[in-house]
């Protein structure tokens, strides 16, 4: 049993594969004030059920340094397995082709990975997170670079923020482009400028690319912005967890090779 967990600056996901199947996911906000304890006793109550010896290999993919470090320790110290960290401890099994390699987001390789392993290439990744990006994977399965904008949660909150007679507005899909109050013009202005600006940067990303790419989409934003996106193919909100699960997968064969050449 492999647990595959995802530190985002938003949320921290976890999953548990056995084999190549994903048998379950836990969801929770990242909380970046919290420290070991904290951690300990809240994973701890999520895995409760799952019995900590059936749980052989653990994986970790983060943006928040700091966090990396109190989960680690955390769930080495409630599984008593040490944990291995995308990055550091094992690569993401995809060619790193951007100019300057150490600067991609871990988790963005992780999707980039995943992608390729279940769509082929060249395809490009959406990641609706806390930012909304881009990453493009060739033909031969090469990762290429992407694109970075801020994502929608973030805008809004930067809107009602600076803005002081716009009020407080729950991220949903509008009834119409054209909206009659001020709370239906944000959200249409929200989602449908979403829209066209991710089809419009999908349409530029596709001329540099041969084929025809396929599109997929992840992170908590994907279902809603997919009726309003029809160049994204399809929804795979698991693709980071499946990205680390191949990692795992990859270091398995690579350990396993070195332990017959050293006989």
């Amino acid at each position: 049993m492999l647990l595959a967990v995802d530190i985002g600056n938003t949320n921290i996901k976890m999953g548990l594969f056995k084999g190549k199947r994903l048998m379950r996911t836990w969801r929770l906000a990242t909380n970046k004030a919290a420290n070991l304890k904290y951690y300990t006793k809240l994973l701890r109550k999520l895995l409760a059920k799952q019995k900590a010896d059936t749980i052989d290999e653990v994986i970790i993919c983060s943006v928040v340094p700091k966090l990396t470090r109190i989960v680690k320790r955390a769930l080495f110290l409630i599984l008593k397995t040490k944990p291995l960290v995308l990055g550091e401890d094992i690569p993401a099994p995809i060619k790193n082709l951007y100019k300057k390699p150490k600067e991609v987001g871990q988790d963005r390789l992780a999707n980039a990975a995943a992608a390729f392993k279940r769509y082929a290439g060249p395809v490009i990744v959406v990641d609706f997170g806390t930012a909304v990006t881009f990453d493009v994977v060739t033909a031969r399965g090469g990762y290429l670079g992407g694109v970075i904008v801020p994502g929608m949660e973030l805008s809004l909150r930067a809107l009602t923020g600076k803005a002081d007679l716009l009020p407080e507005v729950k991220l949903s899909r509008p009834k119409a482009l054209l909206g009659r109050q001020t709370i239906s013009s944000m959200r249409s202005g929200l989602v449908y400028g979403y829209s066209f600006m991710i089809e419009g940067i999908l349409k530029e990303l596709k001329k540099g690319l041969k084929g025809r790419p396929y599109v997929v989409s992840t992170g908590g934003g994907a279902s809603l912005m997919l009726p309003y996106c029809r160049s994204i193919n399809k929804i795979n909100e698991n693709l980071t967890l499946e990205g680390l699960m191949e990692a795992a997968l990859e270091g398995r064969k690579s350990e396993k090779i070195i332990k017959k050449e050293r006989k």
